[in-house]
């Protein structure tokens, strides 16, 4: 008997149960054969079992999570990048809470690698909120510069006008 099978949302086949075998389905694998009223999981299937009994169980799945990595390499370069500019120095403040993002951001690929996922989670939280506080410092750095460079101009402009030159 010929049987489709259902991977990864698409149906494959037909194959025989020699050919099953050899595509090492899982007990949840989806199969249907003409004459079967509708799609069943392998397991349901009596002339399937030897073949599935072979198979190890599916191996735990984990979700990677959000490491804030780029986000933190990002925003630590803008602050540095912005600190060549003249007056805008200042935004070297960020810079330490984007090397603290960087770390934090690395430690959350360190511990999925290790499968530690509540590990993981507290470090991606830590990675984000460094990256949230570089990107915050970064911002108010930018603003002090542009009231600093305002005030200047202003200043400038005032007391240029007072000179005798202009009388």
């Amino acid at each position: 008997m010929d049987y489709f099978v259902l991977l990864n949302d698409e149906r494959k086949g037909p194959y025989t149960v020699e050919e099953l075998a050899k595509k090492y389905i899982t007990a949840d694998v989806l199969v249907w054969h003409e004459g079967m009223e509708g799609w069943k999981k392998a397991s349901e299937v009596e002339e399937l079992q030897n073949i599935i009994k072979q198979m190890p169980p599916d191996p735990p799945r984990f979700k990677l999570l959000k490491n804030w990595l780029t986000e933190s390499i990002a925003a630590t370069g803008v602050c540095a990048i912005l600190a060549y500019i003249p007056m805008f120095q200042i935004c070297l403040l960020g810079v330490p809470f984007g090397v603290i993002a960087i770390i934090k951001a690395l430690k959350v690929q360190e511990y999925q690698k290790k499968g530690d996922s509540e590990l993981a989670r507290h470090y991606a939280n830590e990675a984000r909120k460094w990256t949230t506080w570089c990107v915050f410092a970064g911002i108010v750095a930018c603003i002090f510069a542009i009231i600093g460079m305002t005030l200047l101009f202003i200043m400038g402009a005032f007391l240029w006008g007072k000179l005798p030159i202009f009388d």
